[in-house]
């Protein structure tokens, strides 16, 4: 079985994970893409061929997409973790978890 990976932020940490999806991990990739940069969502949507997105949680929320990976700037991270959770997602997310030190204790009880 295939997982389909919704990648969020397609800076220099988002596109290294991308390649890592394309060369090295098995069994997943990365099928719907979002950054804040429309031209750049745009472009990685046609050379990887996954479906953009343009909206972190629409993506999210999408039934297209198994799991997210978060690679966005640290000051949304926390808003897209909870959307994730909240969708019933697995979530992985790059530092900063929140922009705090005690925020992320809370992200951590959630279920």
């Amino acid at each position: 079985m295939t997982v389909n990976i919704g990648l969020i932020g397609l800076g220099m940490i988002g596109r290294d994970h991308l390649q890592r999806f394309q060369t090295v991990i098995q069994n997943a990739r990365v099928s719907a893409v979002c950054d804040i940069n429309r031209n750049v969502t745009d472009a990685i949507a046609r050379e990887y061929g996954a479906q953009p997105y343009y909206d972190a949680v629409e993506m999210i929320q999408s039934d297209d997409v198994d799991a997210i990976f978060i690679c966005s700037i640290g000051p949304v991270h926390k808003e897209q973790i909870l959307a994730a959770i909240k969708a019933g997602k697995p979530v992985f997310c790059e530092k900063p978890l929140t922009p705090t030190r005690m925020k992320p204790k809370r992200l951590l009880m959630l279920k």
